[in-house]
């Protein structure tokens, strides 16, 4: 069971200095959007379980995230703000709060 815990600790490592950024304001959608994507394809350390299924929900997200307010509209994505609502949400059920808030 340690090495479950070894291995899920691993995988959110890789996430959150990049989730926390974008929650706070210190990098924008776009670049989230590309940092996270990277971070998500190429993670080695990706485990099954339900931490895993929170960032995948994440994913999925920014997989929706549509910069252009038009094409948004269009195709039905998400926008900036959303975006990190819901990266807010995925970092306080997967870190905790930030600056104590929840």
């Amino acid at each position: 069971m340690a090495e479950t815990n070894d291995s899920v600790g691993r995988m959110l490592a890789v996430y959150e200095s990049a989730i926390r950024s974008f929650v706070v304001g210190s990098s924008s959608a776009d670049d989230f959007e590309a940092r996270f994507l990277a971070l998500f394809k190429n993670d080695k350390y990706q485990v099954p379980g339900p931490e895993f299924d929170v960032l995948d929900s994440l994913f999925a997200d920014v997989d929706d995230y549509v910069a252009d307010p038009d094409l948004r509209n269009e195709v039905g994505g998400i926008g900036e703000q959303e975006l990190r609502e819901r990266a807010r949400s995925v970092y306080s059920r997967l870190y905790g709060s930030i600056d104590g808030q929840r």
